[in-house]
């Protein structure tokens, strides 16, 4: 195959599960990467795309009435194969519940610790695509411990591009485009998303209504060519991402 159909999606848990199946027809992706997966819902999306989903857990969720890991997934029509997780922040076991911490001024927030954060990557008809979610920050503020953990994420990523010779990831960012942390991804990975698109966080969905933050991301190495990149909205509380990957050689 010369070019893959990508989606990439932060289905924020089992929320929107019939949203995003919705989307999924319509769109019928090549190779789809999801964030914040529950690991009950695996099953729904090997279903949709005809083939075994590579899961990784990030931590248990107390949103849910059971804990409930959820974390990062690939899957594809066809077979994927050289499958891998690169761990850039905490470790595999034990899985840990997400703590949240509530500051002086009332504001709540994940404790970074409590979560694991890692690149999964695999080899879809040539192509190495990989799907990470990094951690999430106040307003989209580009703290030390972010930079720190993003400088980590592009070394793993630069790792498996070198081996591959090439690499798309995609996923949720936590960091919105033009701000520090953006811009150190940025500067070794080309952004794949056209500039008119400014924010990826669908206000129709999300709990904080609309933000102005390009979170989500598409990002990959010169090898590699994106065309048809674009932003869909009505699918889950950040909106799909989807592009054709093609080879740049």
């Amino acid at each position: 195959m010369s070019q893959l159909r990508i989606a990439s999606i932060n289905i924020e848990r089992s929320k929107h599960l019939r949203l995003v199946e919705k989307f999924l027809h319509w769109y019928s992706p090549d190779v789809l990467c999801l964030q914040e997966l529950c690991q009950r819902d695996i099953p729904m999306f090997e279903e949709l795309l005809g083939n075994k989903l590579h899961y990784v857990p990030m931590c248990y969720h107390p949103a849910e009435e059971d804990p409930e890991p959820i974390g990062l997934g690939i899957v594809a029509w066809s077979a994927l194969t050289d499958v891998t997780v690169d761990y850039y922040h905490g470790q595999p076991q034990p899985l840990q519940h997400i703590r949240f911490i509530t500051e002086a001024d009332g504001y709540t927030k994940a404790d970074n610790d409590s979560v694991a954060n890692m690149l999964l990557s695999a080899t879809c008809q040539g192509f190495r695509i990989g799907t990470t979610h990094l951690n999430v920050t106040r307003q989209g503020e580009s703290t030390p411990e972010q930079r720190t953990m993003a400088q980590k994420l592009v070394t793993a990523a630069q790792a498996q591009a070198q081996r591959a010779g090439g690499l798309l990831m995609c996923g949720d960012f936590n960091a919105p485009r033009g701000r520090e942390t953006f811009s150190l991804i940025a500067k070794h990975f080309e952004d794949g998303i056209p500039p008119e698109f400014t924010t990826s966080i669908d206000g129709s969905l999300h709990k904080a209504g609309q933000l102005p933050h390009m979170v989500d991301g598409l990002f990959h190495t010169p090898s590699y060519k994106l065309t048809q990149a674009t932003l869909h909205t009505g699918v889950s509380d950040h909106c799909a991402l989807t592009c054709t990957l093609s080879s740049n050689k």
